[in-house]
């Protein structure tokens, strides 16, 4: 087993039960692969190119319009850094998602489907204190969060 941290983000990777050759890969404690084909150190550069990839497309909103939008997931970035609309898609705190599920084309010019969050919303969800679910992740359930300052910094200046 192999435990790293890049960029903020937890690596993990273990060996592939019953599958010479393969290894199981996880970041932030979220499967990305159950059999990926390779070695352990070879999954760890995969995942540092697919970061730093995210990194110097934009981060967090922007990936989806310049590489595959299953990189939108909260699990790819740092926790607390990111804010989660209500589409489970990460975003810039204050900002809003441009892949083609969260964004209308319109005759306007194209206009956001999500607002940006409240100020005061969970770190891990787009809900408020008040009616906050904790089984609104279904496989992460979790109790109201407060937002970190860069979060809540983000989301007053939008």
């Amino acid at each position: 087993m192999t435990r790293t941290t890049y960029r903020g983000r937890v690596i993990k990777i273990l060996a592939a039960r019953g599958k010479p050759g393969h290894v199981r890969t996880f970041i932030n404690d979220k499967p990305v692969s159950h059999a990926w084909q390779g070695t352990e150190q070879q999954a760890i550069e995969w995942f540092q190119q697919i970061i730093d990839k995210i990194e110097n497309s934009g981060g967090a909103g922007m990936v989806a319009m310049l590489i595959p939008s299953q990189y939108t997931g909260p699990h790819w970035y740092e926790p607390g850094t990111v804010d989660i609309n209500p589409n489970h898609h990460a975003t810039q705190p204050g900002g809003i998602c441009l892949c083609t599920l969260c964004v209308i084309d319109d005759l306007t010019g194209g206009k956001a489907r999500y607002a940006p969050l409240q100020p005061d919303a969970c770190r891990h969800c787009h809900q408020i204190a008040d009616g906050h679910k904790n089984d609104y992740g279904v496989l992460r359930p979790h109790p109201y969060t407060e937002p970190t300052e860069q979060q809540r910094t983000g989301r007053q200046a939008a």
